[in-house]
């Protein structure tokens, strides 16, 4: 990797959420993704209500409405191929060490070869 482009958060919740606001405070779009929930008709539900967490939370994770939008929803089922895109994916699942292994594995083969992983 040569240069920071763009960045997958994969996980929602508190930690991926705000990480992923912080990239787009710094001004690079970041991908955000997570499970698709049962039940629900958008799929990418998990991932909004990570953003819209960020959004309330005090001090906000973001700093100006203006990086809001280059956070990108999406869910591990339909989204997963456009880490490929990304210079940087960070992991921040639920803490299962099962659940973690197998979405690196996925990671594993869709990432590229100079993109960075943590």
């Amino acid at each position: 990797m040569k240069t920071l482009r763009r960045v997958a958060v994969l996980g929602a919740g508190t930690m991926g959420a705000r990480i992923a606001a912080h990239f787009a405070n710094a001004g690079y779009p970041a991908l955000l993704l997570d499970i698709v929930l049962p039940d629900q008709p958008d799929r990418n539900a998990a991932a909004k209500r990570g953003i819209e967490s960020a959004q309330k939370q005090r001090p906000g994770g973001f700093f100006t409405d203006a990086a809001i939008p280059l956070v990108t929803p999406g869910n591990f089922e339909d989204h997963l191929e456009q880490v490929r895109e990304c210079d940087l994916v960070i992991e921040a699942v639920t803490e299962n060490l099962e659940i973690k292994r197998a979405l690196w594995r996925k990671v594993e083969a869709l990432r590229r070869a100079d993109a960075v992983v943590s």
